[in-house]
């Protein structure tokens, strides 16, 4: 159990009137049991905690290596508004406020580890259900080459990060690592004569030389302002954090087209959607296509414990089902479970990638407007390895299952 923990609440409640309800949450033991549920999540590295309402108690979850575990700490009916209150009042809500969404921020100091908590309440029929996601500030030293690309995609992306502009699109869905190899790209282009700069929600590594910031949720200072402000510095490399609506993408394509390297970060389902999603976004599709560099798409897995995972032959109904005619004699691998991996069959996760890397031909079908299917199988046609192929590739080397592939993608 740690020894210490130092709360930094964001601010107080805003409303004068919220001071019965903060005189429950400063009770002695709402206070403890708040402490535990977060020193207990933090000491396991979780990267969320989630507080879900039922009717007659609040189950506490937290995620540990992109699987939720549910935490043996009973709060009862009676407490649990107490509970998510105190939460509020740590994040800066305004606890007398219950049946709207609101989110907020906090830091801890843990054992001198400095955390810092992002925090999202929505109303549900049953009580505000939280969601704590744990961001553990460290240095970012992970470079590309440790990310587990193939070489011939590493190759490709490193030759394209070398041309010193453009814009470079990591996209994937939430939870799949993009920031990490956003970082490891800065990483890859910084340089101790050049400017480097960061915009970004949450700032989860510090990067030595690189100047970052982070949009206030209090301000009118909007995500977009923020990127023509990073621009307006003339950086040579520009980190900019989730990329959501037209007027972000539109400032960091102007970032592009003044010859620097702008890195972003943008959900979407492979590499060929998230040039749609751009293009539903508003953007002109020559605009696109004039700027783009290269996109990465990719997913975290659960990555199978070499200790005891057990191998099993690739057979034909397998392969039929998967669209690939794989090698002779090519195996998968189940998870099975021992010492090592606590019983899990998996220890750590393992990364899949698509890396699209635009030529004259898809630029030309991307001005055209072409289908999406056109695209993609030009790239294909290009080399372009798709996210399941890299998947399947992976699943026969043993670092993931099949299945986890599929159910991924």
């Amino acid at each position: 159990m740690a020894k210490k923990i130092e709360f930094e609440a964001a601010k107080k409640s805003p409303n004068a009137d919220a001071g019965k309800l903060r005189t429950s949450t400063e009770d002695k033991g709402i206070v403890q049991k708040v402490d535990k549920i977060i020193q207990e999540a933090v000491k396991e590295g979780a990267t969320e905690i989630h507080l879900e309402p039922l009717q007659d108690t609040l189950v506490i979850r937290t995620r540990i290596k992109g699987a939720l575990k549910s935490v043996d700490i009973n709060i009862p009916a009676d407490t649990k508004s107490n509970v998510i209150n105190r939460i509020k009042v740590l994040s800066g809500m305004d606890i007398t406020r219950t049946k709207i969404p609101q989110s907020g921020f906090f830091k801890l100091t843990l054992d001198e580890r400095k955390i810092e908590l992002y925090t999202y309440i929505m109303p549900t029929l049953h009580g505000e259900a939280t969601i704590i996601k744990v961001q553990y500030k460290q240095s970012a030293t992970l470079g590309l080459e440790q990310l587990g690309m193939t070489q011939n995609m590493l190759a490709s992306f490193r030759k394209a990060l070398s041309r010193g502009s453009g814009l470079y699109l990591i996209t994937g869905p939430p939870g799949s690592g993009k920031r990490t190899t956003a970082y490891a790209a800065v990483l890859e282009v910084s340089k101790p004569e050049i400017l480097a700069m960061g915009f970004d929600p949450m700032i989860k590594y510090d990067v030595p030389g690189m100047i970052q910031g982070k949009p206030e949720e209090k301000s009118e200072f909007t995500f977009a302002e923020g990127i023509r402000s990073v621009m307006k510095q003339e950086p040579d490399v520009a980190y900019i954090g989730d990329i959501t609506c037209q007027e972000d993408i539109r400032a960091a394509i102007q970032g592009a087209f003044a010859r620097r390297v702008v890195l972003c970060r943008m959900s979407a389902n492979d590499s060929i959607n998230a040039v749609q999603n751009i293009i539903d976004m508003g953007v002109q599709p020559f605009l696109l296509a004039a700027s783009l560099s290269v996109i990465i798409n990719q997913r975290l897995l659960r990555k199978l414990c070499k200790n005891c995972r057990q191998p099993y032959p690739a057979e034909k109904n397998i392969q039929k089902e998967l669209g690939f005619r794989l090698p002779e004699g090519a195996k998968f691998f189940h998870q099975k479970g021992c010492d090592a991996c606590e019983n899990t069959g998996y220890s750590g996760l393992a990364a899949i990638y698509e890396l699209y890397v635009p030529s004259e031909e898809l630029n030309k079908l991307i001005v055209a407007k072409a289908p999406l299917d056109s695209l993609r199988q030009r790239a294909v046609k290009e080399g372009m390895i798709s996210l399941k192929m890299d998947g399947i590739t992976k699943a026969m080397r043993g670092l993931v299952t099949v299945e986890d592939v599929l159910n991924s993608i």
